[in-house]
């Protein structure tokens, strides 16, 4: 699934064509919203964890032990489609390569969704992408998953509640792809943990927030964001992901190359 651009005067990405019921056919390139890419999106399981998303078969309990643990500090996660295929290919060419066209892609369908499933995010007070830091020795000199909000943001006007900067990441942490669990988990609670916090407790308070972000694992940093706004004062912490990341070994690697938590 190769971009072929996403400015003016380019074509829509490969694999993601446009539609004339596309609703920003006439709004910015590349025309593409969730209608008209959701046959390309892998399909996901009938039966999912009701917390964590997971596929899973029937009458069979989650294997994601933070889903039955009091301390995980999120709510629920959802995500938009598994990490697999051609959407994990083209996450990981914007993540990894930036290929920063794929933004307006991904954006279109993060709003797209947003609006489909409205009853299910409607409470929530606030939409927030997760901190990312993009100062002196981070992995990343941009922040691919704000970018993605900016997008939705904009074509969203005031129906969505997007805002940017109530948790920040004030230093680079160790990348958990490919870590055993329990390694995840250390750096997670220790390195993550201490890179976070939240600048003005009072913009959360009492508040129902809506973390965005690009791959969903197992939660060791969805849990470490929610921590830090919940005891700044938010009512509760939920995430909303563009991919799910396929449930591994327990104890090995968990993740793809292409993935974090």
């Amino acid at each position: 699934m190769a971009h072929s651009g996403g400015g003016s005067g380019y074509g829509p990405p490969l694999g993601f064509p446009g539609c004339v019921r596309c609703p920003y056919l006439r709004v910015d390139d590349p025309a593409t919203c969730l209608v008209c890419c959701s046959c390309r999106l892998p399909a996901g399981s009938p039966t999912a964890c009701p917390v964590c998303d997971q596929p899973l078969r029937a009458g069979e309990p989650c294997v994601n032990d933070w889903c039955s643990r009091a301390d995980r500090w999120f709510s629920v996660v959802w995500s938009i489609g598994p990490h697999a295929g051609g959407w994990r290919q083209a996450i990981g060419g914007y993540k990894y390569r930036a290929e920063t066209g794929w933004a307006a892609v991904f954006g279109r369908v993060l709003l797209g969704y947003l609006d489909e499933h409205m009853p299910w995010f409607d409470d929530y007070d606030l939409l927030v992408p997760m901190p990312a830091y993009t100062g002196p020795g981070a992995r990343r000199s941009w922040d691919h998953v704000g970018a993605v909000v900016e997008v939705a943001a904009r074509l969203a006007g005031p129906r969505w509640d997007f805002v940017s900067g109530l948790a920040v990441k004030q230093r680079e942490t160790p990348a958990l792809a490919r870590m055993s669990r329990p390694a995840r988990r250390a750096c997670a609670e220790g390195q993550l943990r201490q890179s976070l916090r939240v600048p003005d407790p009072a913009a959360v308070a009492g508040r129902r927030i809506l973390v965005i972000d690009d791959v969903f694992t197992e939660g060791s940093t969805l849990r470490e964001v929610a921590r830090v706004l919940m005891r700044a004062g938010a009512d509760e912490v939920a995430g909303l992901t563009l991919a799910r990341q396929p449930w591994q070994s327990p104890d090995g690697p968990s993740v793809g190359r292409n993935s974090r938590a």
